[in-house]
């Protein structure tokens, strides 16, 4: 993220402060990297530099802000939270309940849905793969996912798919996410046996198994 080299160093403490309290309101749940992100793209140009002024903070004297930007902020914290959330269950919660569920890592499931959908619980690709972990029909028809759209149906469906994978592939995290992206036969097809074979797989899965992996940071 960047701050507009043109603002005055006033913003940039000003969104420092910004965070302290967000955090503070948040905890220190796994959401809320997600947050602070989904806040940062709100609060961005199209050039990805930071305006606060479009959450009236901009013009005010650090010394002013005091309870009442927090009370702004922390509204501001709930609709954001809101937003990755559908039904009656929050994305952050569907996660820990698979991943209790399958013993699969829960920043792993994570990372797996934000490089998939970028946590948009309504996304379809042009292949027709649906939610958070983009599980094409038949494969949800498969796992038991009758609504691919429904957030329990979809993290948990595509957590136990990932649960499988982990587990064909002797708990290998890169080949795991490497079939989830191409498939379990083009793994097999192409000889891919352990993780220097993923180097013979197309670029878009390669991409996607290092991006997945920066994700998940471990």
């Amino acid at each position: 993220m960047k701050v507009d080299n043109n603002k005055n160093a006033e913003q940039l403490l000003q969104f420092q402060l910004m965070t302290q309290i967000l955090k503070q309101a948040a905890g220190d749940s796994d959401s809320f990297s997600l947050i602070m992100e989904s806040l940062t793209k709100a609060m961005s140009d199209s050039d990805g530099n930071i305006d606060l002024s479009s959450f009236g903070l901009g013009e005010e004297d650090l010394s002013k802000l005091g309870y009442g930007a927090g009370q702004r902020l922390n509204s501001l914290y709930k609709d954001v939270k809101g937003d990755i959330s559908s039904g009656n269950i929050s994305i952050d919660e569907a996660v820990s309940r698979a991943s209790k569920k399958y013993g699969v890592d829960k920043d792993l499931i994570l990372a797996v849905i934000k490089q998939e959908s970028s946590f948009d619980h309504k996304a379809t690709s042009h292949a027709g793969a649906m939610g958070l972990m983009q599980l094409m029909p038949g494969t949800a028809r498969s796992l038991g996912v009758s609504n691919a759209y429904d957030v329990q149906q979809n993290v948990e469906g595509g957590t136990k798919y990932l649960k499988g994978l982990l587990d064909m592939y002797g708990n290998s995290k890169e080949l795991a996410l490497a079939a989830y992206n191409a498939g379990p036969g083009t793994l097999q097809n192409r000889g891919v046996k352990d993780t220097s074979g993923i180097s013979r797989l197309p670029y878009e899965t390669r991409d996607y198994v290092q991006k997945v992996m920066k994700y998940y940071g471990k």
